[in-house]
């Protein structure tokens, strides 16, 4: 049962959710700080001159090693899309088949990410096994294979990612939203590549890419482990000192721009239809980025949210979701719902309506409350295991905030007041600022309640 909208609630079972997480924090908190770690994450250089943030979690006797690598999609050249995917792959590409069977008996996994600012190397095992599994993948890191043999078969992975990223409507509306606020270039860049990107590609582009980004000035570690900071400062000297010294490559801030033609429509031949709207998000510190996530858990997070009654009250849609992504300058924040195709203008026409009422009357006192509850409970449960932990802290990493932004982020989400947040909300969700995307089968051209929302 869903309180009325017409003074907006949450439904009774997550108000019993909002108490109880409230009075499991009660005991003396106001040790918000202190409340987020019995360890607090560290941060000291090592005698190779690369920072690491170092972090005791003794819950298990496995240990995260991530290598952040400055760059990412931002580092892009004009018209090689996917070149840091790319390449970020290629320092994963084990030699020998006898370095696979070593890697799988000690249960190590080696994995990367390429995101907007930045690219993460990631390697999980148990710790018993960290010293061989650190060496293993130092060796292939520091001494990469980029053959052409080698980035042809990562070009082949990466348009097999193109595909299936087309394949899936949030994927593709995603990349479709950074696109067309970005222009195309760094951000905007495909981030598995286009297919004259991928034919542009050579191995020298590899080879310069990583030449460029792999040096210690642009690196550093974080570690998430139960094994002490001396064993895990000596084991990465040792295995890590033929990093190349270098200059930080550096990338200009990109500002997103709302284009001309603030309409996407991808054709897809589907029995649903994605509907979404995005907007950017001005970043200048933590202040806006807890703002943003509030914003991001009011909209659309599950129960209680406010797209949620479009789900379960109204029946248009099968999915309602809000996803927020930041950069160094700025960010980018896309409310949207998956619908049939028969209910697609109708559902387009509901979540305009959510958006201009929230942007017109913002949110009440008692909603507020209860939004921020969830966020920090939404936060601190993305904090619980050690390899989302370690992604997180290096992303504060890259956005300047560092390894203590983690808790100043946690005390700035209970500083927010409502009339900051409903000041935030008025001037993002502003429907002249908000980009128009679909994806589905052909019909209505763009599923939306009226010419002015958005424009």
């Amino acid at each position: 049962m869903t309180a009325s909208r017409g003074g907006p609630g949450l439904p009774v079972i997550v108000l019993a959710a909002v108490v109880l997480i409230q009075a499991a924090a009660a005991p003396g908190q106001d040790a918000r700080d202190s409340a987020i770690w019995s360890h607090a994450p560290e941060r000291f250089m090592l005698a190779t001159g690369i920072p690491c943030v170092y972090q005791k979690d003794a819950a298990s006797p496995t240990t995260a090693v991530g290598l952040v690598i400055g760059g990412g999609r931002s580092a892009v050249p004009a018209a090689l899309d996917g070149l840091a995917a790319i390449s970020t792959r290629l320092l994963l590409e084990i030699p020998d088949d006898g370095k696979v069977r070593e890697l799988m008996a000690q249960a190590t996994r080696l994995s990367y990410a390429c995101l907007e600012d930045h690219s993460v190397v990631l390697v999980e095992c148990l710790s018993e096994h960290l010293q061989q599994a650190v060496h293993t993948a130092s060796r292939i890191i520091q001494d990469p294979l980029i053959s052409s043999l080698r980035v042809g078969r990562a070009k082949d992975l990466m348009a097999a990612n193109m595909k299936a990223e087309r394949d899936d409507a949030v994927a593709a509306a995603r990349a479709a939203a950074f696109r067309a606020f970005f222009g195309g270039r760094g951000y905007g860049s495909a981030p598995f590549g286009t297919e004259a990107g991928l034919e542009a590609i050579a191995r020298k582009d590899v080879f310069a890419y990583v030449r460029r980004v792999l040096v210690r000035p642009n690196v550093l570690f974080v570690v998430e482990t139960d094994l002490e900071k001396d064993a895990i400062r000596e084991l990465l000297e040792k295995s890590f000192d033929a990093l190349p010294d270098g200059e930080a490559p550096g990338a200009p801030l990109q500002e997103p721009a709302l284009p001309e033609e603030p309409r996407v429509r991808l054709e897809r031949e589907s029995r649903q239809t994605y509907v979404g709207r995005a907007f950017a998000v001005p970043r200048a510190g933590l202040t806006d980025m807890a703002r943003g996530y509030l914003l991001e858990t009011l909209l659309g997070k599950g129960p209680g949210s406010r797209l949620w009654p479009l789900r379960t009250d109204e029946r248009l849609a099968y999915n309602v979701e809000t996803d927020l992504t930041w950069t160094r300058g700025a960010g980018l924040v896309i409310a949207y719902l998956e619908a049939g195709r028969a209910k697609a203008a109708e559902a387009g026409a509901a979540l305009d309506r959510v958006l201009e009422i929230l942007a017109r009357e913002g949110v009440p006192q008692a909603e507020m409350e209860a939004t921020r509850t969830m966020a920090r409970a939404r936060f601190l449960r993305g904090l619980e295991t050690k390899s989302p932990r370690l992604r997180t802290l290096g992303l504060f990493e890259i956005l300047a905030p560092g390894a203590g932004g983690l808790s100043g982020f946690y005390e700035a989400l209970g500083a927010v007041t409502r009339d900051d947040l409903n000041a935030f909300i008025h001037k993002i969700l502003d429907p002249s600022r908000a980009l128009a995307l679909t994806v589905g089968p052909e019909g209505p051209k763009y599923p939306q309640g009226g010419d002015s929302w958005p424009r």
